[in-house]
């Protein structure tokens, strides 16, 4: 699937576990946390015909998680509470885990190592470790990008480092499956935006 849909399903998932209860500033961490996920996988994406895109993909879940954490700023800061809970240690581990795993995903095969369920257990892990409020939605956003590249012909080798690999063959990358994909997400995060605000 193409970053983008990754990007609006990962948000729209979060965005629907976390329930308009969950307020504004609530939304936005999960929508962020989701979207942050869905990008992970693609860091082993290195020559594409498209660049802009990826560092798009990138940029956009960055600034997500950016106005979420101005967000929680402004509404008490439980997030930034839940991170210094933790302790220095945690906080250490927890970077270091994230930098080790970011290096490992960059340097891997496109859809190997990166779309596993082992980077996703080590992502989850190290997210926990540094933001316990944040890990459940990296998880969720991840395994969305996940379930969504198993939907495609070329599949992913999502036991890592065995080679087989999971594929439905369903669709292709920038197909109608994909277009309606974002479409979806998009609809359902504004639906679940929408109810929060009214």
């Amino acid at each position: 699937m193409t970053g983008r849909t990754h990007l609006a399903v990962g948000a729209a998932a979060a965005l629907a576990a976390a329930g308009p209860a969950a307020g504004l500033a609530g939304l936005a961490a999960a929508a962020a946390g989701g979207a942050v996920g869905a990008a992970l996988p693609d860091l082993d994406v290195r020559d594409t015909a498209h660049p802009w895109r990826e560092r798009l993909v990138r940029a956009s879940a960055a600034a997500l998680l950016a106005a979420a954490l101005l967000l929680d700023a402004t509404h008490g800061g439980p997030l930034l509470r839940a991170a210094t809970e933790r302790g220095l240690g945690a906080l250490a581990l927890g970077a270091a885990g994230l930098a080790a795993l970011a290096c490992a995903a960059r340097l891997s095969a496109h859809r190997s190592f990166s779309h596993s369920v082992l980077a996703l257990a080590g992502f989850a892990a190290a997210t926990h470790l540094i933001c316990p409020p944040l890990a459940p939605y990296v998880a969720l956003g991840f395994t969305t990008h996940l379930a969504l590249d198993a939907l495609t012909h070329r599949g992913m080798r999502l036991l890592w480092p065995l080679p087989a690999r999971a594929s439905a063959g369903l669709c292709k990358t920038g197909g109608v499956v994909d277009a309606c994909l974002l479409v979806a997400a998009l609809a359902l995060a504004a639906v679940v935006i929408w109810t929060a605000l009214g």
